[in-house]
């Protein structure tokens, strides 16, 4: 079964990453977060929708009614908000930095040189396991970076050896 393409975590071709290369930069590998990082933003969209349906069976007023219904909307607002925000942001690793790119209201870039990199670990926990995804911690010598750690990587085993390929060097020398 093929994902569509909103929901493809690799391959990502984000319109505004040449924005923030240098002119030397190519970019070696280019992701989108695992979709499971919106999965408590669903749960709260469809339990609202439950507790709305089953509190509209409780009450006749009117007026109680539409405020259940108008916080409802808000969750599912919040919901699309989440989504749209999730689709807009990519981490991407190149020849010489490490980028994670971020927010809609206000765009972040969280980077750190492939330089300081002393240390790099992947942690998944058992339901990251079932379902794809873990944390890149990036650690550097003694001095906090604005990017440390990256959660919801897809395959994160397969994206700490390509960051390690490029960081470290093949292995070819």
């Amino acid at each position: 079964m093929r994902l569509p393409s909103f929901l493809m975590v690799r391959n990502v071709d984000p319109h505004h990453l040449q924005r923030y290369l240098l002119p030397q930069e190519e970019d070696a590998v280019v992701i989108r977060r695992h979709p499971a990082m919106l999965l408590r933003h669903i749960a709260e969209a469809v339990l609202g929708l439950i507790l709305a349906g089953v509190l509209s069976g409780l009450v006749a007023q009117s007026t109680v009614l539409t405020v259940i219904w108008a916080v409802w909307f808000l969750l599912l607002g919040r919901l699309a908000f989440k989504v749209y925000e999730w689709s807009d942001e990519f981490f991407a690793v190149t020849g010489v930095r490490v980028m994670l790119v971020h927010g809609l209201v206000t765009r972040r870039v969280d980077m750190m040189p492939l330089s300081k990199i002393t240390d790099l670990t992947v942690d998944r926990s058992v339901f990251g396991r079932m379902l794809g995804y873990g944390t890149v911690v990036l650690e550097s010598a003694g001095q906090d970076q604005a990017l440390s750690k990256v959660r919801f990587v897809p395959e994160p085993e397969g994206i700490y050896l390509q960051i390690s390929a490029v960081a470290f060097g093949h292995g070819d020398d």
